[in-house]
């Protein structure tokens, strides 16, 4: 029961990092909103990170069933970004002391993030 505590605190802890990181204020900032997928199937259960290539702030979010969602006041400015992901098995509902494994090794790509556009990732298949 520890261990899925602790994944769960984790993911916990990601989220209210994406709220700190933003502030108040939008700042020049968009929106994020996209989809995760491995291999073209949704990530059950994950976290994204957006790291400025030049200046500007970053933004994490947790992915559930495929899909995040990042407000303005909580998001980055258009532009060139370093983007990791991670995915995660979901946990079991009759299970809940089951540990959320990794499905895939942590995924690093860059993308630009334009203002208003929906962001897809795609996790291709470990060889």
């Amino acid at each position: 029961m520890l261990n899925a505590q602790k994944a769960c605190f984790f993911l916990f802890i990601l989220g209210l990092s994406a709220l700190a990181v933003g502030g108040c204020s939008n700042q020049g900032k968009t929106s994020l909103q996209g989809k995760v997928t491995y291999g073209g199937e949704p990530v059950a259960l994950g976290v994204v990170t957006f790291t400025p290539v030049a200046d500007g702030f970053r933004a994490i979010q947790t992915v559930k069933n495929g899909v995040f969602e990042v407000e303005a006041k909580n998001g980055v400015q258009p532009g060139e970004y370093n983007v990791l992901v991670e995915g995660y098995a979901e946990v079991p509902e009759d299970d809940p002391d089951q540990v959320a494994n990794k499905i895939f090794p942590d995924f690093m790509t860059t993308i630009t993030v334009k203002a208003g556009e929906p962001i897809e990732i795609d996790v291709p298949l470990a060889e």
